[in-house]
């Protein structure tokens, strides 16, 4: 006669009690909220501040969009937010984006917004006054530098970014 070591007890509700305690466990770290979803890897407002610090005063527009592009795909964000600390902090370039701006040497900058992404920003910048109309239609140039024109519409619905609307047009001040 066969006979079972099993227990008929249902031991769901134990297993229950030690997931909802698992939090309590301090070598258990809870997940943050995930980004949003894009097509890129990096979220909109790592890649504005990425290429801020990049291009800053540098002049290296075409170079820090290539090397975005390159980037944008497959980095992480904490790697990404990790260089743009070091540029703003020590006013350098860290060795791995010194090699892709090596990489991306000479490359032109992006082709001008068009005409529909210029009507865009326009209208969600200056909200119809004509006071800030002069100031955004200025601003365009420097928006252009730090926001690549696919990613706009993205730029427009955050709400936390560096430089923002604001620190766009104050360079035309």
């Amino acid at each position: 006669m066969l006979t079972s070591a099993c227990s008929l007890e249902d031991t769901s509700a134990s297993y229950q009690d030690e997931t909802a305690n698992s939090f309590d466990n301090p070598g258990t770290l809870l997940v943050d909220d995930p980004l949003p979803v894009s097509d890129y890897s990096l979220d909109i407002k790592t890649t504005v501040a990425f290429l801020d610090a990049c291009i800053s005063d540098s002049g290296l527009v075409g170079p820090c969009h290539c090397a975005s592009q390159l980037l944008v795909y497959d980095v992480d964000v904490g790697d990404v937010i990790r260089l743009e600390d070091q540029m703003s902090a020590f006013n350098e370039f860290p060795l791995e984006l010194a090699g892709l701006l090596v990489q991306c040497r000479g490359v032109q900058r992006p082709a001008e917004w068009s005409s529909s992404t210029k009507e865009l920003y326009l209208s969600a910048c200056s909200h119809g006054s004509d006071r800030l109309d002069r100031l955004c239609r200025c601003s365009i140039s420097r928006a252009a530098d730090v926001i690549p024109e696919a990613r706009l519409s993205e730029f427009l619905s955050a709400s936390d970014l560096r430089p923002d609307m604001v620190d766009l047009i104050n360079t035309c001040l």
